[in-house]
């Protein structure tokens, strides 16, 4: 990672002074550090660049969705039209020197190094003291996420919360990840004093706010298994009445409704510009139908998924399908299997560009992960149950007799595994499916299953070859 590493995270100040995204920043014109963080102006082109690192491609682009739901059962990529690479990940035949995990590795780490700038810099501004505060807090949420992303990937990765600049003879080993997760819920905690519970400037919505710290933070404490505080962080997301789930499922995906009521934290793509559109939309469509070009994708549904549904559950409607009827009437259909439907948009910016953003974190999520972490405390209790059922109930879509029915007299195991078929139901092709399975203990039975011979080895992804080829300060992970 040596000087592969420190010299990305370095050039990524040009970039974070010189970028633009969504949320309207006014970048600045030049590039010293010393002329960089003077004003609150110049604290928020700084935030805004950590919120831009998101949107790239190799990390909150389709790589996420490679290295999630691909490396789960619910998704694959075919192999007529997809990159060897990611197929490799779907198969689990891949090495360290697949580019994914390199792409993935090097992109987190140059968002975590605009964060670590922000947190430096911008306490020694003289602004307003709340709007200081806050962004530093906004910076540590953005830090946090990409440490909880790298963390589940990789285990133990390098902590870097200082700006790198020094790129001669560096070596950076591992660190632990308990030491991580010390890191990431430390952050968390410190966002969630400073950042508001919502934006009402329209510029300003898809930020941090404190219903997405919470969120995130009962996500970490799920992971990490400490199911009292997950509960807790999860209820008080619940109690704040700040979400709610869209009366109607398929209302979720629509570009038109995105930051909706239900969406608590998103990455932001949009047609501002046509560069900030995202390329869910089309490598989830069928081919001839994507509007731009009448192209297609190679991201899929396993047969397995479609077949899971209970017979009239409304979300396998939403979701998956096999042919797609255009504007102008004409009906395609797939002749490859089944699609995924939820990134689906009409009037894309261009090619590969929709307006469809990433949602990190939605409120059913939190539901689900609610009932989940009170199960584990205590079985399925009242509170267990009314909460997955909450998610349940909106699947039948206002038939009062259609499936999925409310769940009622589970044991503890039971309700357990009815919370992770719920989960690949309501949240599949979001980002979730590789980490659930992980988290579970259930990843190898379950790939197996689906007759890929997946390996403990693959528990983890692989150290990126590049970067153990030049920092001898890295140890790769057992197997490969």
């Amino acid at each position: 990672m040596k000087t592969r590493l420190l010299s990305l995270l370095s050039f990524s100040l040009l970039l974070l002074v010189g970028c633009e995204n969504n949320l309207e920043e006014k970048p600045l014109s030049f590039f010293e550090e010393s002329n960089s963080f003077n004003t609150d102006k110049d604290a928020t082109a700084a935030i805004n660049g950590v919120y831009h690192a998101l949107r790239n491609g190799n990390y909150y682009g389709m790589n996420v969705i490679t290295l999630s739901d691909v490396s789960g059962e619910e998704c694959f990529i075919r192999a007529d039209g997809g990159s060897a690479e990611g197929i490799e990940i779907d198969l689990c035949r891949y090495t360290s020197a697949n580019s994914n995990f390199d792409n993935f590795y090097t992109a987190v780490y140059q968002l975590i190094n605009r964060a670590n700038r922000v947190i430096d810099k911008v306490p020694g501004i003289t602004m307003d003291a709340k709007l200081r505060d806050q962004i530093v807090g906004e910076a540590k949420f953005l830090r946090a996420l990409a440490y909880f992303d790298l963390v589940r990937a990789f285990g133990d990765v390098p902590l870097v919360t200082t700006v790198s600049n020094d790129v001669v003879n560096v070596k950076i080993p591992r660190d632990p990840v308990d030491k991580i997760y010390q890191q990431i819920t430390q952050d968390l905690l410190d966002a969630e004093k400073v950042v508001p519970v919502k934006y009402t400037v329209v510029s300003e919505i898809g930020r941090a706010t404190s219903g997405a710290v919470k969120s995130v933070l009962a996500k970490v404490y799920l992971t990490r298994k400490d199911w009292t505080n997950s509960a807790a962080k999860a209820k008080e997301v619940i109690d704040s009445k700040a979400y709610t789930l869209f009366p109607d499922y398929k209302n979720i995906f629509l570009p038109e409704n995105k930051n909706g009521p239900e969406h608590i934290f998103s990455v932001q793509f949009s047609c501002v510009q046509q560069t900030y559109g995202s390329a869910f939309a089309k490598n989830f469509s069928i081919h001839f139908t994507y509007p731009t070009d009448l192209g297609g994708g190679s991201y899929q549904s396993t047969d397995a998924h479609e077949a899971s549904y209970l017979p009239g559950d409304y979300r396998k409607q939403v979701t998956i399908i096999r042919e797609k009827k255009l504007a102008n009437g004409t009906v395609v259909q797939s002749r490859t299997g089944a699609f995924a439907d939820k990134y689906w948009d009409w009037t894309p910016c261009g090619n590969n560009q929709a307006r469809n953003n990433f949602m990190v974190i939605r409120y059913a999520d939190v539901l689900l992960m609610y009932a989940e972490a009170l199960n584990e405390l205590n079985g399925p209790t009242a509170d267990a149950f009314a909460a997955i059922n909450q998610v349940r109930a909106r699947a039948r879509n206002g038939v009062a007799t259609a499936a999925p029915r409310d769940l009622a007299g589970l044991t503890k195991e039971q309700f357990r595994d009815a919370v992770l078929q719920e989960r690949s139901w309501e949240l599949c092709f979001e980002g979730h499916r590789r980490w659930d399975l992980l988290r579970t203990g259930k990843y190898l039975d379950v790939i197996r299953k689906s007759g890929i011979q997946a390996e403990e080895k693959h528990l983890l992804y692989p150290i990126p070859q590049n970067e153990i080829d030049v920092n001898p300060a890295l140890v790769q992970n057992p197997g490969y």
